[in-house]
């Protein structure tokens, strides 16, 4: 089973398109959404799915978004772990993906998909046209910070709790250190990374939702500086870029891997990289 987590707060004008994203999906799942007791009609919103698909909601205060995730996860049983953030959406194929990559790969312990962003002023979904592959070395140094490279997106990664549990990802998710925490998803997968290799499903499994006034952009600056980036205006690197996307067509071209490799099951052609 696939546990995802959801924390929301005053979330009314987007929860609805997330709830209607995960009531779309065909696998073995349980959705929780922390309410962080939220002023406006989020809990109302949430809990008129219930008996549609697999759907808990706790509305109580919380210390932050990743504490709400962070005990969120603490409450549920599922095999595989991920948490989508209100707004955000899964492809309607998304969790019959995951779900099989696990069940046919054993030896695979998280991994994400090709990048996808929602414009919601435009209505208008914009997806990588290059798939990405990720180096282990890479994530663990932080070069993945949006600046240096290009981040990991969160909404289109999954691991197995067996992963969460012995890289102590409770315990980082809980802030120790890491200023106000909008950069706790990167300090995780850096995380990760010191146990296993970040492998990428060749799909689009998430998308991520532009909107004026979201956290993400309010908050831009404090994440980089977290991420160990002096100012967000700080000029890309180009040449790590480059090397990244050299990377990811070696990986994806020359060793075929993407092409020619073996595919997650005879029902199901998508490849693993």
């Amino acid at each position: 089973m696939i546990s995802i987590i959801t924390p929301v707060y005053n979330g009314e004008a987007h929860i609805a398109s997330t709830l209607e994203s995960l009531n779309r999906q065909k696998a073995s799942f349980e959705h929780l959404v922390m309410d962080a007791a939220s002023k406006d009609n989020t809990r109302k919103i949430a809990e008129s799915y219930y008996g549609r698909y697999n759907l808990r909601v706790i509305s109580e205060p919380d210390e932050g978004h990743f504490d709400a995730i962070q005990k969120g996860f603490s409450k549920t049983q599922g095999d595989v772990m991920a948490w989508l953030n209100a707004g955000d959406t899964y492809m309607p194929w998304t969790l019959s993906i995951v779900e099989k990559v696990f069940e046919k790969n054993p030896q695979i312990e998280w991994i994400t998909g090709v990048m996808a962003l929602f414009y919601e002023k435009a209505n208008m979904l914009s997806i990588s046209p290059t798939i990405p592959a990720y180096s282990r070395m890479a994530i663990k140094k932080g070069w993945h910070n949006g600046r240096w490279l290009p981040v990991i997106q969160q909404e289109s990664t999954f691991w197995r709790r067996s992963l969460w549990e012995k890289s102590k990802g409770a315990d980082l998710l809980r802030g120790q250190g890491r200023g106000k925490g909008y950069a706790m998803d990167y300090h995780l997968w850096k995380r990760f990374a010191e146990f296993a290799k970040l492998h990428t499903v060749c799909s689009v499994l998430a998308a991520f939702t532009i909107s004026p006034g979201q956290i993400s952009q309010r908050f831009r600056d404090e994440y980089f500086k977290e991420c160990g980036v002096d100012s967000y205006r700080e000029r890309p690197n180009a040449l790590t870029r480059s090397l990244f996307g050299f990377y990811s067509f070696c990986k994806v071209g020359i060793k075929s891997n993407a092409l020619s490799g073996k595919a997650v099951s005879a029902d199901l052609p998508v490849r693993v990289i």
